[in-house]
């Protein structure tokens, strides 16, 4: 791998997922799987080995949401971003990634392509929010495919989907409390909407 390669550990607790996960990074050139882990405690271990500049891991671990706990611990005592790669993407479960300090979610129904996509952007000091759509978010992706939101707007409106706060966004973006307020204020009113009750009063 070159010398400038992103060194990623990945966590997951699947053996398949886990597989398809490596072998899908070390594919490519510009991505280096310097660990594995199954378990949080294994990933604590590894990790002060591999030094890695992004962890990978799901939410769960086992039956519990150890995933986020070993987020929460990862970022505070390493300098590692964080991805979390999850078949859980509730509402709830984003906004305990949020605030563990994850800096992105990606859905497990999310294409390889997309993946890969939100992990370079993460290397690139972005945050990534894609965790796909959900039975009651069918009817939002055809506002966020509104031709006059920006990008930023649908970043915007896609946590505010998953019922994320105006402060939530912010950590989330890693901005301002205010520029998310700018934001909301615009796209709704490009959504012809008052206010966020309108935003889901518009969904079945």
């Amino acid at each position: 791998m070159p010398g400038d390669a992103y060194r990623i550990m990945l966590v997951e607790d699947h053996p398949m997922i886990l597989f398809g996960l490596a072998h899908l990074l070390q594919a490519e050139p510009d991505l280096d799987v310097v660990g594995q882990a199954t378990t949080a405690d294994v990933a604590r271990r590894l990790v002060q080995t591999t030094d890695p500049d992004l962890i990978v891991l799901p939410v769960r671990l086992g039956d519990r949401v150890a995933g986020i706990e070993l987020c929460r611990h990862l970022k505070s005592s390493t300098t590692a971003k964080a991805l979390v790669y999850t078949s859980f993407t509730d509402p709830e479960d984003v906004q305990a990634a949020v605030l563990a300090g994850a800096d992105g979610l990606v859905g497990k129904a999310a294409t390889p392509e997309d993946l890969l996509s939100a992990i370079r952007s993460i290397r690139r000091g972005q945050r990534i929010w894609l965790p796909g759509p959900r039975a009651d978010q069918r009817a939002g992706a055809a506002l966020l495919d509104h031709p006059r939101l920006t990008e930023r707007e649908r970043e915007v409106l896609r946590l505010m989907l998953d019922r994320l706060t105006n402060q939530q966004i912010a950590e989330a973006l890693t901005v301002e409390i205010t520029t998310v307020k700018s934001h909301v204020r615009s796209l709704l009113r490009k959504l012809g909407m008052e206010s966020r009750r309108d935003l889901f009063d518009a969904q079945p």
